[in-house]
């Protein structure tokens, strides 16, 4: 031996190191925006369906519900994408109410991400107002 660690144990070493940060994940955190993306999600599918039932229920005016419908008559093929992708990403909070900005993890409506505010947190979240510059007739 010339004082250095075999290069067999070198890389077993690694391998563990690697498959124990892998498995704890040390810094990862929950973004305190994930509870509002259930229910954006649930708003926008309801969109899609055209369920303007479901949309009075999950919003506190007529507001959210024409333009969730308009959106859904007028661009089926990019809500389709962000109904079934869509995450809040930040936003912000006053009181019960929060401002939250959605996101996917696609290129559709990628400049232009869709806001909506809502009151409450969780399942019990309400739409107050929802918009979107891509979802504008043009």
């Amino acid at each position: 031996m010339n004082g250095k660690p075999p290069l067999y144990l070198t890389v077993a070493g690694a391998v563990v190191l690697v498959a124990a940060l892998a498995i704890l994940q040390p810094y990862s955190i929950t973004s305190p925006w994930s509870v509002y993306t259930r229910p954006a999600q649930r708003f926008l599918q309801a969109a899609l369906r055209g369920d303007s039932v479901a949309l009075a229920q999950q919003s506190a005016s007529s507001a959210p519900v024409v333009w969730a419908l308009h959106a859904a008559r007028n661009h089926p093929d990019s809500l389709a994408v962000w109904a079934r992708s869509a995450e809040a990403w930040t936003g912000g909070r006053w009181g019960d109410t929060a401002e939250v900005l959605l996101q996917t993890p696609t290129d559709v409506c990628s400049k232009d991400p869709i806001w909506i505010r809502f009151a409450g947190m969780g399942d019990k979240a309400i739409v107050l107002r929802a918009s979107s510059t891509c979802f504008e007739d043009k």
